[in-house]
């Protein structure tokens, strides 16, 4: 006897419908799937292989997250500086002293310690800055004097010109005929840095007279020879670096806007002095303090560390145990008969911010004991 029909139903298992509907759902699943992972891989230029599974494509994606992320090399980085250099130099030649200041305040914080025009571009930035900052129309700074061959070194004089430029449309009258006129103030001071890593400031002011009155026509310039006597060493220093700076009296000047009367501060003019032979550790004091680790040189370590130094003062760089120079510094503790060590200690502390016994030996002890914790939190990882 027949079961009575259900319009429901039909008569078919319905164990078979139940199994051709899974197969017919799962079958369109795959296909969804294949359909989005063609459009997931197609044209986005990317040549690392996609892989089948999860974890496969986050292991294979990884290099390439890691390799965009990479930043440029020292080398990179010091050729874009460089030529931007160039084009502050331009700038300031085409008068945009602005611009020039600019580009040399950004070269200074972007450069790293391996960039070895530094001392040009600081040189450049004063000159730019004090141009753009000039309201008169009246410059004034002091040039030292060029010598075909290098002075005896230390220098007992420093010996230049200051230099008036008028950068007006109008004549500037210095003084009064048959006078004897005051110019204004120079001040000078001079740094000297010793083989031991100590440090001597000294510091002078002259009164700048002038014979009679002078003038200066528009777009003219006007050197008058000063020479500037710095005291006597105590002892034989390894760096002489001097600052040369002033005030003019109140002075008359024409512009466009109007006439003013003011006295004009000077340009600030600064130089490096190092013995014969040692040039190179002015223009890369980084690269150069690790030559004199490694040859022993105390004279060329002195003044390197000076430099680099007061480089980080300057740029507000904050002192860390992390620094990549500290484990250098330790590694050469000790060698070459220790004449490097105290030197070193200082430098350590400067970098690292640490104050510990100025002793190798308590630093070594130190530099073990973070070699240890290092080791320790890697074993954790």
């Amino acid at each position: 006897m027949r079961r009575p029909g259900n319009p429901r139903f039909s008569g078919e298992d319905i164990g078979f419908r139940m199994t051709a509907s899974k197969l017919t759902a799962g079958a369109l699943r795959i296909w969804i799937l294949v359909i989005i992972a063609v459009y997931a891989t197609a044209g986005d230029g990317d040549l690392v292989p996609r892989a089948t599974g999860p974890s496969a494509a986050v292991a294979a994606a990884s290099p390439v997250t890691e390799s965009r992320q990479t930043p440029p090399s020292d080398e990179v980085v010091n050729q874009f500086l460089k030529v931007r250099f160039q084009e502050a130099a331009t700038a300031f030649a085409e008068g945009n002293y602005e611009k020039s200041w600019r580009i040399c305040e950004a070269i200074l914080v972007l450069a790293p310690d391996t960039f070895g025009s530094r001392f040009e571009v600081s040189k450049l930035r004063r000159r730019a800055h004090g141009r753009f900052l000039s309201r008169s129309a009246l410059v004034v700074r002091f040039e030292q004097d060029q010598e075909d061959e290098p002075l005896p070194f230390p220098l007992a004089l420093l010996q230049g010109s200051v230099v008036l430029e008028n950068l007006s449309q109008q004549k500037i009258v210095f003084g009064a005929l048959g006078r004897d006129p005051v110019i204004g103030q120079l001040f000078w001071a001079v740094k000297e840095v010793f083989e031991d890593g100590t440090e001597r400031s000294t510091s002078d002011v002259r009164v700048l007279r002038i014979e009679s009155g002078f003038s200066v026509e528009a777009g003219a310039s006007r050197a008058i020879p000063v020479t500037l006597p710095l005291a006597v060493p105590s002892r034989m220093p390894v760096l002489q670096q001097w600052a040369v700076t002033g005030v003019t009296m109140p002075v008359r000047i024409v512009t466009a806007d109007g006439d003013f009367t003011r006295g004009v501060p000077w340009i600030e003019e600064t130089g490096l002095e190092v013995p014969k032979g040692y040039d190179q550790a002015v223009r890369d004091p980084a690269t150069e303090m690790k030559r004199a680790l490694l040859e022993g040189d105390l004279t060329r370590f002195a003044i390197c560390r000076y430099l680099w130094l007061a480089d980080r003062l300057k740029r507000g760089v904050l002192a860390t145990p992390s620094h990549p120079m500290v484990d250098e510094l330790l590694g050469f503790l000790g060698s070459h008969n220790a004449i490097l060590d105290a030197q070193i200690v200082m430098t350590l502390e400067r970098v690292t911010g640490l104050i510990r016994e100025r002793s190798a030996r308590a630093w070594k002890i130190w530099g073990v004991t973070r070699q240890v914790r290092r080791e320790a939190d890697a074993g954790k990882d």
